[in-house]
C-alpha cells in the first residue's frame, strides 16, 4: 500500500515536472543541497519545575545558542502534568503505561498524516545522547558528506540465512549499478538558478552498503527510526525479514525493501531514481523520510553556488567491496517554529571508515551561511501545478469505480 502511495505521488509529480520544468541534477545530490531535515517531535513529560540538570539535557536536544555543540533536527515540546496539560497530551501520556518521571516520547516528522511514535523512553542523559546520535549515523553522513550518492542500509532480521541472503544480493547489484547507470547531463541554466553548487564533472556516482542488527544497544533509537519510515514495518509479519533502506540527502530514507523484496529489480528502481535527474523539486512532493542527525548540514553543503567556496570533495569509485568488520562495506523547509532557535555547530566526530572506494577523502567544511535560491513566480506555478497534479491522480483512484 505505502509503495503505491509512493509511486502516487512520484508519477503527479513527473506529470506536473514534463509539463512545466525537470531539474537536471540528480536526486542525491539536490535533496543533500537543497532539502533540510524535517523535525523530529520530542516531548518531555515531567511533573514540576525542571531541575538544572534536565533543564540542560532539555537544551541539548534544542539548543538555543549558536555556540550549541547540537544541531539535531529535533524541537522539544515540555508538559507539566502538574500543569493542567491540553487533553491531547494528556492523552498521549496516559498511552505510555509509565510511572517514571521524567519520561520522553519521540515522534517522527508527520509524513503519512499523524506522527508516528519512534520511541518512548526514561529522560536521562544516555538516552538523549543515543537519539541524537549513533556511530552507525556519523558513518553514514560522513559517507555522504564524502561523495557518496547514497548510502544503503541492511537492518538485518536476525535469521542468519536471510541476511546472508540480502547482504549478498545487494552487494552484488549495488557493484553492477556503480559500474553500469549513469548520472544525468547537467542543463547549464540549473547551475545559473542555484540547483547544483560544484562543477557538473566533480560528480560521481558511488553506493555504499552500511549492516545494523535489530538489537544492537548502541543503535536503538537509530533501529526505530528506520521502522518508521512506513507505518506498517513493526507490522508481525515483517518481523523476521531483513529489510534495506537506501539513504540519501541529508539523511533521508526512500523507502524499505523487505524480505524476497530485496531483489535485483527493486534495488536498480531505487538507485535510478536516486541516480536520475529530480524531476520534482518539491520536498514534499517526493518520496521519502528524515532521519534524525546532529549534523550541521548548512555549514557543510552550500545550496547556492558561492565564488570561493569549497564543499566536500566528491571521488570516483575503486576498491568496491572492502568491509571493516562492522558491516559496513562499500529526496522541504526547516518545520522548527519560529520561536525555536536554529543552532549553528558542526559535527567533527572521526569514526574508521572503510569505503567501496579505495580512496578516503576527508569531508571539507564550508563556512558559507546556506542561502536557498529564492522561489520566483516560475518556481511557484511549477508547485502549483505539482500539487494540483498529485490531488487530481490522486482523486481519480480514490473514486476509480471498484471491479463487480
Amino acid at each position: 500500500m505505502i509503495r503505491s502511495i509512493i509511486t502516487l505521488g512520484v508519477v503527479a509529480c513527473l506529470v506536473a515536472a514534463s509539463s512545466v520544468q525537470a531539474c537536471s541534477v540528480p536526486v542525491f545530490r539536490y535533496a543533500l543541497e537543497q532539502w533540510r531535515p524535517d523535525n523530529f517531535e520530542v516531548i518531555v513529560f515531567h511533573k514540576g519545575p525542571l531541575s538544572d540538570a534536565e533543564k540542560d539535557l532539555a537544551a541539548k536536544v534544542e539548543p538555543k545558542n549558536i555556540d550549541a555543540s547540537y544541531t539535531a533536527n529535533a524541537w522539544i515540546r515540555l508538559v507539566d502534568l502538574d500543569a493542567s496539560p491540553e487533553p491531547a497530551m494528556l492523552e498521549l501520556w496516559e498511552q505510555q503505561k509509565s510511572e517514571t518521571l521524567p519520561w520522553m516520547l519521540v515522534r517522527s516528522p508527520a509524513k503519512f498524516g499523524k506522527p508516528l511514535n519512534v520511541i518512548s523512553q526514561e529522560f536521562n542523559e544516555e538516552n538523549v545522547t543515543s537519539l541524537l546520535d549513533s556511530p552507525l549515523r556519523k558513518k553514514i553522513t560522513e559517507s555522504i558528506l564524502k561523495g557518496d550518492s547514497v548510502v544503503w542500509i541492511l537492518l538485518k532480521s536476525g535469521d542468519k540465512t536471510k541476511d546472508a541472503a540480502a547482504e549478498e544480493i545487494m552487494q552484488g547489484e549495488l557493484k553492477r549499478l556503480q559500474s553500469e547507470l549513469k548520472l544525468p547531463e547537467i542543463d547549464e541554466q540549473d547551475i545559473q538558478d542555484g540547483f547544483l553548487s560544484v562543477d557538473p564533472d566533480e560528480l560521481k556516482l558511488r553506493f555504499s552498503m552500511i549492516s545494523v542488527a535489530r538489537d544492537d544497544p548502541q543503535e536503538q533509537a537509530f533501529v526505530q527510526m528506520l521502522l518508521t519510515v512506513e507505518p506498517d514495518l513493526r507490522d508481525p509479519e515483517f518481523a523476521n525479514d531483513p529489510m534495506a533502506l537506501p539513504v540519501f540527502g541529508r539523511g533521508r530514507a526512500l523507502y524499505a525493501l523487505i524480505g524476497k523484496g530485496i531483489n535485483a529489480e527493486t534495488i536498480e528502481d531505487a538507485s535510478r531514481f536516486l541516480t536520475g535527474a529530480c524531476q520534482c523539486t518539491v520536498k514534499a512532493q517526493n518520496p521519502g523520510v528524515d532521519l534524525l542527525t546532529s549534523v550541521n548540514w548548512d555549514s557543510l553543503v552550500v545550496p547556492t553556488l558561492e565564488k570561493d567556496t569549497i564543499l566536500p570533495a566528491l571521488t570516483g569509485l575503486s576498491g568496491f567491496g572492502k568491509d571493516d568488520g562492522d558491516g559496513h562495506s562499500h529526496p522541504d523547509g526547516h518545520s522548527q517554529g519560529d520561536n525555536h532557535a536554529e543552532a549553528v555547530a558542526s559535527n567533527a566526530g572521526e569514526a574508521d571508515e572503510t569505503s567501496m572506494s579505495a580512496s578516503s577523502h576527508e569531508a571539507e567544511s564550508a563556512t558559507a551561511t546556506a542561502t536557498p535560491p529564492a522561489v520566483s513566480v516560475g518556481k511557484l506555478a511549477i508547485y502549483v501545478v505539482g500539487g494540483l497534479a498529485l490531488l487530481v491522480v490522486g482523486m481519480s483512484v480514490v473514486f476509480a469505480p471498484k471491479p463487480s
